[in-house]
């Protein structure tokens, strides 16, 4: 029989409730790998897939930085949400009904000056409450009139209105600030988020009057910030934004992305425009895998958020010189990143919006997309017109400009066959041997090695970068297989014992699977406790992340074998005895410790010093 706590936890039932497959699918393509999955992992700069999801464990681990946990640590850490919060999105998502608590509202009604810094929980509700406000305002008769006319005039259709949740600040200063007085809601959240601004004279008034309001949400659908386009011509200026917070960072944030990411990853495709229109536009025209900038060019931050949801981006541009520019810049953030970039653009010199208006647009936009030419094609030639007609002195300051350009961008860690291709295409444009492009790389290379340091591009370094010790790798054993501890006589009451751990995470993972194991044996016909019933009683997130982390370097450095893993438990826990004096390295000690420690020695020789490599060790039952 299986058994769980005895009280109403409703963390369990959530847990229960929730496939974390489908889950962190909804947020970052995953692709099967055996028994589980893998994919870029989003907590780190990863380049290649370094992250896996476990179905039978219903965990997520990156070999890479070290994140992992369960699908509430998976929310937590990717929405940034609080534990309560990330557990009602899951509720939510999966239909559990939470166990009604108490909810403390100390705090709600003070006065400004004495508010503390908002929470992002905090900046969220003062978001929520006021979309609500705007989008009551667009259907009132007299403040939403003049914002309806604008949508009338656009040609905006109820159902984008809707989609897009559009609403309207009404033509007065404070009715906002009057709907959070009449709420006891703390002000101090909504000027933090930009939606209230002080008065010289003291006092608060409304950020934004007068204007038709596009909300900005997150990928699962949060108000993290506003847009508001004027509706009088004499307004300025045309659109104003939200300030960025710690909610809300335009940089790194892309407009339409709830809205289309499932579209997204059902075509493996994004088209990135600009505004707010041309967005809403596409996805009344049947376009839904669109989504915009927020005012700014693509950033390095906008790149790691297309690459894990789809496999080619397509960058809409006009064909006049600040386009060309744009295009440069965007090929620039995605050079080295895993992912198709093409470039379109729409014939007219017209953006999605006008050119939807325009007798047969949309098969006109459709057909520019299918056009669209790969990113680097596009940049070589502008590179080949700017070298026509250039003297063999210019060419070649040009292609090393060019080649240094390239390195700085990060061509070392471009996939080896595109970088021959480029080496190739560049030596063509250049009129020169390849070998000579190739040289001139080589040297490149080396000034920017010599200029950064001697720092090589590779992934980052795990923050759990130090060795796992001989107690934490034994304790991985008995997550992989708690019944492992039958077949010693002696040795493992140290590495169960939390006392034998520093105080932290290790300690209250090895006090979790005590306390499981002894609550087993009390138990007649109990399953033995795994690492899921483990990770439910850690309530520290960072003590989920140190037992998966554990556990799958366990697996990993064993091969999932079952007789490995045993193996692996003996020598753990004779190398704790040996160097905690319970046994002495002489000529007296059992001929098997002899030649275990030679063989680390030689693996140490052949191998080298990284613990993670781990050859196949004989029979060594302790």
């Amino acid at each position: 029989m299986s058994f769980t706590r005895g009280h109403n936890d409703d963390r369990q039932r959530v847990l229960d409730a929730t496939d974390i497959v489908r889950l962190v699918g909804d947020h970052i393509t995953l692709r099967p790998k055996g028994r589980e999955y893998v994919c870029l992992c989003p907590f780190h700069d990863d380049h290649k897939p370094s992250m896996c999801v476990v179905p039978h464990k219903q965990i997520y681990h990156c070999f890479s930085c070290g994140a992992g946990g369960n699908s509430i640590d998976f929310v937590m850490n990717y929405h940034k949400m609080e534990f309560m919060d990330a557990l009602r999105f899951l509720a939510d998502r999966a239909g559990v009904e939470l166990t009604p608590r108490k909810r403390s509202d100390a705090g709600e009604g003070a006065e400004q000056s004495d508010a503390p810094a908002a929470s992002r929980a905090d900046l969220i509700r003062a978001n929520s409450t006021a979309l609500g406000f705007f989008r009551t305002i667009l259907r009132h008769a007299e403040h939403g009139a003049s914002a309806r006319g604008v949508i009338e005039r656009r040609g905006v259709s109820p159902e984008m209105v809707e989609l897009f949740q559009l609403g309207a600040a009404p033509d007065r200063w404070d009715g906002l600030l009057k709907t959070i007085e009449s709420k006891c809601l703390p002000t101090g959240w909504f000027e933090q988020a930009g939606l209230l601004k002080p008065r010289e004279t003291g006092g608060l008034y409304d950020a934004l009057r007068n204007r038709l309001v596009f909300p900005i949400h997150d990928q699962i659908g949060r108000p993290i910030a506003f847009g508001a386009r004027r509706i009088d011509d004499e307004d300025e200026p045309k659109y104003l934004n939200s300030p960025e917070s710690t909610l809300f960072d335009k940089s790194s944030t892309l407009y339409g992305l709830h809205q289309a990411h499932r579209a997204i990853q059902n075509e493996r495709t994004a088209i990135v425009t600009e505004g707010y229109t041309d967005v809403i536009a596409c996805h009344q025209a049947g376009i839904h895998n669109v989504v915009a900038t927020l005012g700014t060019a693509l950033t390095t931050r906008h790149a790691p958020i297309l690459r894990r949801v789809c496999d080619q981006v397509i960058l809409l541009f006009d064909a006049d010189d600040a386009g060309a520019k744009a295009a440069d810049r965007a090929i620039e953030v995605f050079f080295a990143e895993p992912v198709d970039v093409k470039i379109a653009i729409l014939p007219h010199g017209k953006d999605p919006d006008e050119l939807f208006r325009m007798e047969g647009g949309v098969e006109m936009f459709k057909q520019a997309v299918a056009d669209a030419d790969d990113a680097l094609e596009y940049r070589f030639r502008r590179l080949g017109k700017r070298l026509e007609g250039l003297g063999l002195s210019a060419r070649t300051r040009l292609i090393e400009e060019d080649l240094a350009t390239l390195v700085d961008l990060g061509l070392n860690r471009v996939a080896p066959i595109r970088r021959r291709l480029i080496t190739r295409r560049l030596a063509s444009l250049a009129g020169t041997p390849e070998q000579t492009i190739l040289e001139t790389l080589s040297g490149l290379g080396a000034r920017r090695r010599a200029r950064a340091g001697e720092v090589v591009d590779e992934a980052p370094a795990s923050s759990d970068a130090a060795l796992l010790s001989h107690a934490e790798h034994a304790l991985g054993c008995l997550l992989c297989n708690p019944a492992l501890r039958f077949g010693f006589d002696n040795g493992l009451e140290d590495i169960l014992d939390p006392c034998a751990y520093p105080d932290g995470p290790a300690r209250m993972v090895a006090d979790a699977l005590h306390n499981r194991m002894k609550l087993a044996e009390t138990i007649e016909d109990a399953q033995e406790p795994t690492l899921a019933d483990v990770l439910t009683d850690l309530d520290d997130p960072e003590a989920r992340r140190v037992a998966i982390r554990i556990a799958s370097e366990t697996e990993r450095i064993t091969d999932h074998d079952e007789e490995r893993i045993r193996e692996h438990l003996a020598w753990c826990v004779r190398m704790k005895r040996l160097r905690a004096g319970d046994i002495e390295l002489n000529h007296s000690a059992p001929a098997d410790v002899i030649e275990l420690l030679e063989r680390r020695r030689h693996a140490h020789r052949t191998l080298g010093g990284d613990p993670r490599t781990m050859p196949r060790l004989g029979s060594t039952a302790g």
